[in-house]
């Protein structure tokens, strides 16, 4: 039992680790909320023909166990995303788009886990300071992986389509440029266009 708690009652103790518990708890879901925000905004702002994940197929990251091999999934897809929009806009610099730095987060993660998990049945100080570094680099790496993303995102944003300042991609910007470029093919076929100027039939 930690100190703080040593001074009260078991029920007190208990409803006390419950509140310390539940403070954690919430914060953790926010800052995952935030976190799936950020992949998801990064994956609008990506033309929807560069996408290789739809961007709410984040939140299938919520499922327990299924987000064991999901959170690899959503990494690579970011990033196969991420480098298809910049190659499509002619910006790739060959950048891998997060993907080494997310799968690393991913496996520290579950490897700081696993050993939080034999820490507190083997009780051994070793294996808790080993624990701690791990869980430190996860952290680390999952830091690294957002603030990678989002900046991706922002530069999309920043060099990205006429949508009022947010970045986010609009699917019906593709029909328009279609129509657009469909307009452009046929002036591509028009000829001096003096047969349908008015004022030009007279000189005929």
């Amino acid at each position: 039992m930690f100190p703080l708690f040593a001074q009260l009652n078991d029920d007190e103790a208990v409803a006390a680790v419950g509140a310390v518990l539940c403070v954690f708890l919430l914060v953790y879901l926010v800052v995952v909320i935030l976190f799936l925000l950020t992949l998801q905004k990064a994956l609008n702002r990506c033309s929807p023909r560069n996408r290789t994940m739809q961007p709410g197929m984040v939140w299938l990251n919520f499922i327990p166990l299924f987000n064991i091999v999901w959170q690899f999934i959503t990494v690579a897809r970011v990033a196969d995303s991420l480098r298809n929009e910049f190659r499509s806009r002619g910006q790739d610099r060959g950048d891998d788009y997060g993907r080494g730095l997310g799968i690393a987060a991913c496996v520290l993660g579950m490897i700081s886990g696993g050993f939080n998990g034999a820490g507190d049945a083997a009780d051994e100080l070793a294996l808790l300071v080993v624990a701690g570094v791990l869980g430190l680099a996860a952290l680390g790496t999952f830091i690294a992986y957002w603030v990678k993303i989002a900046g991706y995102s922002k530069q999309i944003a920043s060099g990205g389509y006429d949508d009022g300042g947010y970045g986010d991609y609009d699917d019906r910007d593709d029909d328009r440029r279609d129509r657009g470029r469909d307009r452009d093919d046929r002036d591509d076929g028009y000829d001096d266009g003096r047969g349908s100027r008015p004022w030009d039939r007279g000189g005929r």
